[in-house]
């Protein structure tokens, strides 16, 4: 069925607030679907692998007009692969945060996975994988010598450092008295300890009462 010269014109009229219908956030998917079945008649795609792989995209308007659009196409191998400079961020990310950390960080910075997806928790730690990006502090030999190469202290050789019991350790990690973290959910406890942390600490082991024998 052809469209009358007044239909026309009313698709033309309505089509000057199309964008701001499309992108209204009252707009829902559904919706989005609906108005492009009331603008596009027909849609051809036409695969070109030569002078470069793309796919030819001819677009058949309600009005008569046709609009024809070219989209470059990943070659094998490409599909779906991290980008590179994902891969090296999460390299320099990886010593002494947690994988939910790292995607929060990626996220932040408006980077994408290979799928276009925001990174989670699961989507690092499977990228680690796939490179091989360790977390060095995870190490069991590491975790062993107490102190790492960064100047965190384990929970052990912070309380042989300090003097006490790991029991306290844990009640000023809990308490906010002293900032530790995990690389994973598994992985030992590190404690960031500055000079000045030292102090606090140790002045509040001065001011524990000694209790008469």
């Amino acid at each position: 069925m052809e469209l009358t010269a007044a239909q026309r014109q009313q698709i033309l009229h309505l089509a000057k607030d199309i964008p701001t219908l499309w992108h209204a956030s009252s707009t829902t998917n559904q919706e989005r679907k609906e108005i492009l079945g009331l603008l596009v008649k027909q849609v051809a795609i036409t695969p070109i692998d030569a002078p470069e792989r793309s796919t030819r995209i001819q677009i058949l308007w309600h009005t008569g007009v046709t609009s024809i659009l070219y989209a470059l196409r990943p070659t094998t191998g490409q599909r779906f692969q991290t980008p590179n400079e994902v891969i090296q961020l999460i390299e320099e990310l990886a010593p002494g945060r947690t994988d939910t950390e790292i995607a929060l960080e990626l996220n932040q910075r408006g980077l994408v996975s290979g799928t276009g997806r925001a990174f989670t928790k699961k989507s690092i730690a499977w990228i680690r994988w796939k490179f091989g990006i360790e977390k060095p502090l995870s190490d069991p030999i590491v975790a062993k010598s107490g102190v790492s190469p960064e100047g965190y202290y384990s929970t052990s050789a912070l309380a042989s450092l300090l003097g006490v019991g790991i029991h306290t350790i844990y009640y000023w990690r809990d308490k906010g008295i002293i900032q530790a973290f995990q690389e994973t959910e598994r992985s030992p406890w590190w404690y960031i300890v500055t000079p000045e942390v030292l102090d606090t600490l140790r002045e509040k082991i001065c001011r524990v009462p000694v209790k008469p024998k």
